[in-house]
């Protein structure tokens, strides 16, 4: 069966980096009080190692913070950041995209993850990145300010001089030019334009070679497993290298430097905010943004789900696509590409929301969460009866796809496009299909559960929950849709 490479539908993007701001810091120059060294190489942290196929902003943030002077696993980052209790879901015309916390947005919880801890951090773009100014405009309606990198010479120059402060610089890579043998298939395919968060740890100006820190190596492909030979950890890269890659994702960069605590207990900012995370507050995910309305989240968004991936609802999506041109083949490629999306995604859900539902008492240990723990711990048998990490280790290699959800959607794929009788088909595989739209089910009624239990603690504020819907309903259909239309444009890829 030919698969069509399918525009609308998100199945996993293989490795992202948090863009994050506080205060725009301006590019450090000639008078800075720091001293530009030829050669500086930071004291080690423990490295840590993204462990599959989408973690790697996180793993990266979790050695920054630790640079910072903040003792957080990666685990904990999941539950301290609010992406482990985190989902988003869009369905609509012929948009099907499911977004783990870990993707949907990075600037929000990296904010809110260093602001619990009195970490600042700063955001910089190289003035070169599409819609510059649509895309500040942007950020700093979310309350983020940006710091602009005009070229090479102030990229290095921030990196020089992060680093001569004694804290490492976050940076978006191209991987495909990485010096790791993981990312030979990337060469060999000639992929490249794809993001992945490193830390540069050192430079040598004599040499014309920085140091980095790499937590994605082992993370996917043949090499999957800890990278014993330690390939991740102070790998060198020359400079030529080195602007090649940087400059590919636009001198993206993050800084994370310590700050003042806040005065405010963590309990009482972390657990409300889990709490609208789990609820689906749309306000929460999308400040500002019709998404807010248009997006399903939290328990919402596996609801909705639920009643999708059924017979129905799968019928339902496919005719939209009824008329295209070479509609079977079309259509079962579609098919495909839904169930292969939802493991991918539900996969690194279930890895961040198990850690972080771990992780979570330790960091509010005033606070007894025995009936949140016992209401979220339901969610874990449904999760693990859809998730499968091979649609992660191996994205698109439909060979080594061994996942239930994934197989099965490929059977359902190859038997449609065979017969071309949705309806038979579908109905041939009702009982798999509902026994997935159950486990998402138990999934948002766990959610659900977590939530109310902390919302025991915290009482749930109406205006955050129903504020949006106040907001917009003097709006009417016709401008939430023209909104709609404007913020996507606007919007930066995160």
């Amino acid at each position: 069966m030919k698969i069509y490479p399918i525009a609308a539908l998100t199945l996993i993007v293989l490795l992202v980096v948090p863009i994050s701001a506080q205060e725009p810091a301006a590019i450090v120059d000639s008078q800075s009080p720091f001293t530009v060294s030829a050669e500086v190489l930071l004291p080690p942290q423990e490295y840590v190692w993204q462990e599959i196929n989408g973690f790697c902003a996180w793993a990266a943030t979790t050695m920054a913070m630790q640079y910072a002077g903040v003792d957080l696993t990666m685990y904990d980052v999941f539950a301290a950041s609010t992406i482990g209790f985190s989902f988003a879901y869009f369905r609509f015309d012929d948009t099907l995209l499911m977004y783990p916390g870990a993707l949907y947005t990075q600037v929000e919880p990296t904010q809110f993850l260093t602001d619990l801890y009195g970490v600042n951090y700063t955001l910089y773009v190289g003035d070169d990145i599409p819609a510059l100014e649509q895309n500040v405009q942007v950020w700093e309606s979310e309350g983020i300010q940006v710091g602009v990198i005009d070229g090479q010479s102030e990229a290095f120059n921030l990196m020089r001089t992060t680093i001569d402060q004694g804290y490492p610089l976050l940076i978006s890579v191209d991987p495909s030019y990485l010096p790791a043998y993981d990312y030979d298939f990337l060469r060999a395919e000639g992929l490249t334009g794809g993001g992945h968060g490193i830390l540069i740890v050192g430079y040598n100006d004599t040499e014309s070679s920085a140091t980095f820190l790499d937590p994605g190596v082992g993370s996917f492909g043949e090499h999957y497993g800890y990278p014993d030979d330690g390939r991740g950890n102070y790998t060198k890269i020359l400079y030529t290298s080195l602007i090649d890659a940087w400059s590919n994702r636009y001198y993206i960069s993050n800084t994370f430097l310590p700050g003042t605590p806040s005065s405010t207990p963590v309990d009482n900012q972390l657990g409300p905010m889990v709490r609208d995370k789990l609820l689906g507050v749309g306000s929460i995910y999308s400040p500002s943004s019709p998404n807010a309305l248009v997006g399903k989240f939290g328990e919402a968004g596996f609801r909705q789900m639920s009643a999708d991936v059924t017979v129905e609802g799968l019928k339902s999506f496919l005719s939209v696509f009824d008329g295209v041109a070479d509609e079977t083949n079309f259509k079962a490629s579609l098919l495909f590409y839904i169930g292969a999306g939802l493991e991918a995604q539900v996969t690194l859900q279930y890895l961040s929301y198990r850690t972080a539902l771990e992780s979570l008492p330790a960091l509010m240990p005033e606070i007894d969460l025995t009936a949140f723990i016992a209401a979220g711990e339901e969610a874990l048998p449904a999760f693990d009866n859809i998730a499968d990490n091979s649609t992660l280790i191996f994205p698109g290699n439909l060979t080594e796809m061994t996942g239930f959800v994934a197989t099965t959607f490929l059977e359902m794929a190859e038997a449609f496009n065979a017969s071309g009788d949705i309806d038979a088909t579908l109905a041939s595989y009702k009982t798999t299909i509902d026994s997935i739209s159950s486990d998402l089910l138990t999934i948002a009624n766990s959610w659900r559960d977590a939530g109310n239990a902390l919302a025991e603690i915290w009482p749930n504020d109406f205006l955050t929950v129903y504020g949006p819907v106040l907001a917009f309903a003097g709006g009417g259909v016709a401008a939430l849709i023209i909104g709609v239309i404007w913020w996507m444009g606007r919007k930066p890829s995160q």
